[in-house]
């Protein structure tokens, strides 16, 4: 039974979305909203869950794309916002808020879900019921038109369409029942359609498999060059302190001893140019590289530059900087020559990082050497 607030917050969200989305908004439009909402309590009945945890699916299933009637890119966290300014109004506890404003995050792609209430929640916000697997694509790749600027072929909308549901799955149990076999149409569907656009694909299945392997490549090595980098940055910052410990410390001491001990000027030579051709070196692995801000438009069409770098944008104006990045994502090669670039750059700065980092530790390594024998020849001739 719908409790007071739920209705309230229903009416509220009708109001908001009939006002504030367009006619663009062929997808994620009211209806859409709605059988979310549908789902949600559908699902959580079925898993006989109480009244409390329906109505916190209920307003989250709500409010989860109000975000669309202010931006399209980030639209979860402006849902948030709006969910906690209403439910604040209705002076709804605060960790019921944060409850609903998690389960709001769940919708986001990527975001893996762990409690029941955000499996439910995830899955049902892509629950089968509706319009048909054609409508809701149609309305879907306009969007992404209209306010991403994607344009696609009719071979990659299926692609992508392919690439999306193969990698799709329920998270409970009940949802796989609901919606398992309307699933399994729609891709058979994807993949009758691709087929006949690509007669020369022999194996649907392994080229989809190859695509998604290529994904997981690029980023784990991207993940292990930035982890590279983080240890090399760690290794230079452990020389830096080292070092000037060393001087601020050690060559005071011997310092003080030279009036004494004229001959230890030599060992104190020896240890203070260690020392400061040790923190130049590891000065320059940690600096950072040389950075324009402003990339060339015919560069990105020649696959030369990264959008997808705050280097390459960071002087650009906001205008010029979409009307560049919506250039990169028309095209999967345009994106994917980006990811290329970003590895190749990274790899070339990481490859300067350890090549100073390694002439620094053998400096270090054989300064400190050449101390120690300094000071030892001085000390069996006599001298000292």
């Amino acid at each position: 039974m719908q409790t007071q607030l739920a209705k309230n917050a229903e009416a509220y969200v009708v109001d908001l979305l009939k006002s504030g989305l367009t006619p663009d908004h062929g997808y994620h439009d009211l209806k859409h909203t709605l059988y979310v909402r549908d789902a949600t309590q559908e699902l959580g009945r079925r898993y006989q869950l109480g009244d409390e945890e329906l109505e916190l699916l209920e307003l989250a299933a709500l409010f989860h794309d109000t975000g669309f009637t202010k931006t399209y890119v980030g639209h979860e966290d402006v849902s948030k916002e709006i969910a906690t300014a209403f439910l604040q109004t209705a002076h709804f506890p605060k960790e019921k808020i944060d409850t609903v404003n998690s389960l709001i995050e769940v919708t986001k792609v990527g975001v893996e879900p762990e409690p029941l209430l955000e499996k439910i929640m995830k899955d049902a916000d892509f629950n089968t019921t509706g319009p048909t697997y054609e409508e809701k694509s149609a309305a879907l790749r306009k969007e992404w038109e209209v306010f991403n600027g994607q344009r696609f072929t009719e071979d990659g909308w299926l692609k992508n369409g392919l690439e999306f549901w193969e990698g799709h799955r329920f998270y409970t149990g009940e949802a796989q029942a609901l919606y398992g076999e309307a699933k399994r149409k729609t891709l058979k569907t994807l993949k009758k359609a691709y087929e006949r656009i690509n007669p020369n694909v022999e194996d649907l299945e392994f080229a989809i498999s190859k695509s998604k392997s290529a994904q997981m490549m690029f980023k784990t090595t991207l993940r292990n060059q930035i982890d590279l980098t983080n240890i090399a940055d760690n290794k230079a910052n452990i020389m830096l302190s080292i070092n000037s410990l060393l001087i601020t410390i050690g060559i005071p001491m011997l310092g003080s001893n030279l009036k004494e001990h004229p001959n230890l000027v030599f060992p104190a030579a020896v240890l203070l140019l260690t020392c400061i051709l040790s923190i130049v070196f590891a000065t320059l692995a940690t600096r950072p590289v040389k950075m324009h801000g402003i990339t060339d438009p015919t560069l990105i069409d020649t696959g030369k530059s990264n959008l997808f770098f705050f280097g390459n944008f960071f002087k650009m104006s906001r205008e010029d900087y979409m009307k560049g990045l919506m250039q990169v994502m028309q095209t999967e090669e345009n994106i994917d020559m980006s990811i290329v670039n970003d590895l190749y750059f990274l790899g070339r700065t990481l490859g300067n990082k350890y090549h100073r980092l390694r002439i620094t530790y053998q400096i270090f390594m054989l300064g400190m050497v050449a101390t120690v024998l300094t000071f030892g020849i001085l000390y069996v001739t006599g001298n000292y």
